[in-house]
C-alpha cells in the first residue's frame, strides 16, 4: 500500500485523474484546500489536494525491511512532520535580534534613548503568550521567579525552562503494550488517530495490529475503522457488550497489539461514562489514552479531566487537531491540569502523516518562536 497526495485545480479534475489513474485501487483518504503563499496567493485560487491510498496486493508480502526500501522510491509519498520547529538556540538569536531593535525610542527631535529591555520583554511575553492561549492562571506560574532585571537571554531561558517543567514528558517512542484504550468526548478524533498509529506500528514496525471498536452507536465510525482496516490489512472486531471483550481478547492472543476505539461520550452524561468505565474494568494490564481537541477550551479540559480521572486513574493524553487553532498554547493548559505527559500530536487528516511524537523541546522552541515582537 502507499499513501498519495494528487494535487489539482478543483475537486472534480483530481477526482477524475485518481479515477482514470488507479481506479478501484485507491481509496479515498481527505480532502483539504492547499492555498498559495507570498504575495502571489492574493491572485490565485486554492488547490485542492486529495490524499488516497493505493492497494497494492504484493505489500502484504513485503516484509518490513522490504517495505521500507520499497517506500523509499515512492518520491510521491509525503512524510510530513513537524519541520516548521525551531531550536531553541534559533529562536533565542531572534529574540534578541528583535529586542536590540527595541532597544532605542526615536523622540520627535531624532535623539535615541535606551531603556530597560527585559522588563519590556516580560511584558511582550505576556501580551503575546496570552495571545497564544495560555490561561492567565498558568501564565502567572509560568512567568513566576522570572526576575525582570535579568538580561534577555536569562528571561527567555527562564521562561523555557519553566515552560517545560509544566509538560510532563511522556517517552513517546517506547513501546505500547498489547491492550490500548482510546477514549475521550466526541469529535476529538479518536478513530483516524487510532488509524494513524495502526498504520505506523503496521508499515513501519511490522507489528501485527488488530482493531476493536465498541463504538455501535455510529455506523459510520464502524465503517470509517472498517476502511481503515481493509487499507492496512488489519482484522476488525466489534464489541457490542463489555462481557465479549475478555473472549474476544483471547481471541486474538497471538496479535502484537490491540486498539480498543470507544464511543464518543458527553463527559456530562453519567450513564454514558458509567459504560466506558465498565469496560476499561475488563482489562486489567493496558493503557488508556485520552484524547483532546487543542482548542478545548480551559474550563472545559478541566471538567473532561475530572470526569475521566473517575474513569480510570492511569491514563496519558494525545492532543488532536493541532493544524485548526492558532491557540498552541492551550496545550500547557491541558498538560497542567492533567498533570500527565502527552505522547502524540496529530496536525491533519492524513494518515499515516499527520501526527508525531510530542517533543515537549520542540513544542516551546515552537510557541516562542510564534512571538513576534513588533
Amino acid at each position: 500500500m502507499k499513501i498519495l497526495k494528487i494535487k489539482g485545480k478543483n475537486e472534480e479534475v483530481v477526482l477524475s485523474e485518481i479515477n482514470k489513474e488507479y481506479g478501484d485501487l485507491a481509496v479515498i483518504l481527505s480532502t483539504q484546500q492547499e492555498k498559495e503563499t507570498g504575495i502571489f496567493s492574493w491572485f490565485k485560487s486554492p488547490k485542492t489536494v486529495i490524499t488516497v491510498a493505493i492497494k497494492d496486493e504484493g505489500d502484504a508480502l513485503l516484509k518490513p525491511e522490504e517495505k521500507e526500501s520499497k517506500e523509499s522510491k515512492e518520491s510521491n509519498m509525503d512524510t510530513v512532520a513537524y519541520n516548521v520547529l525551531l531550536s531553541l538556540k534559533d529562536q533565542i538569536d531572534s529574540m534578541q535580534k528583535s529586542i536590540t531593535d527595541l532597544n532605542k525610542v526615536k523622540e520627535q527631535n531624532n535623539e535615541w534613548i535606551g531603556y530597560n529591555e527585559s522588563s519590556k520583554i516580560v511584558s511582550v511575553l505576556k501580551d503575546k503568550l496570552l495571545d497564544a492561549g495560555i490561561h492567565q492562571e498558568i501564565l502567572d506560574i509560568i512567568l513566576r521567579g522570572i526576575d525582570e532585571d535579568n538580561d534577555t537571554e536569562i528571561v527567555v531561558r527562564s521562561l523555557y525552562a519553566n515552560i517545560e517543567e509544566l509538560l510532563k514528558k511522556g517517552l513517546y517512542s517506547k513501546k505500547l503494550p498489547k491492550i490500548v484504550f482510546f477514549v475521550g468526548p466526541t469529535g476529538v478524533g479518536k478513530t483516524t488517530t487510532i488509524a494513524k498509529l495502526t498504520a505506523d506500528y503496521v508499515l513501519n514496525r511490522g507489528k501485527k495490529v488488530v482493531l476493536f471498536t465498541s463504538d455501535t452507536y455510529r455506523i459510520a465510525a464502524i465503517d470509517q475503522l472498517k476502511t481503515y482496516g481493509d487499507i492496512l490489512g488489519v482484522d476488525i472486531e466489534i464489541i457490542y457488550d463489555e462481557n465479549e471483550l475478555s473472549d474476544t481478547i483471547q481471541k486474538w492472543e497471538q496479535a502484537d497489539h490491540i486498539f480498543i476505539d470507544t464511543a464518543g461520550r458527553s463527559h456530562k452524561n453519567e450513564e454514558q461514562i458509567g459504560d466506558i468505565k465498565r469496560l476499561l474494568g475488563c482489562v486489567k494490564e493496558k493503557q488508556v489514552f485520552l484524547v483532546l481537541n487543542a482548542s478545548t477550551s480551559y474550563k472545559d479540559v478541566k471538567s473532561i479531566v475530572n470526569t475521566y480521572e473517575e474513569i480510570c486513574k492511569e491514563f496519558e493524553l494525545i492532543i488532536t487537531k493541532l493544524d485548526e487553532t492558532d491557540e498552541i498554547g492551550n496545550i500547557i493548559n491541558i498538560a497542567y491540569y492533567a498533570k500527565r505527559p502527552i505522547l502524540y500530536l496529530t496536525h491533519g487528516q492524513n494518515v499515516p502523516a499527520d501526527i508525531s511524537g510530542f517533543n515537549a523541546d520542540e513544542y516551546t522552541s515552537y510557541l516562542l518562536g510564534r512571538i513576534n515582537y513588533e
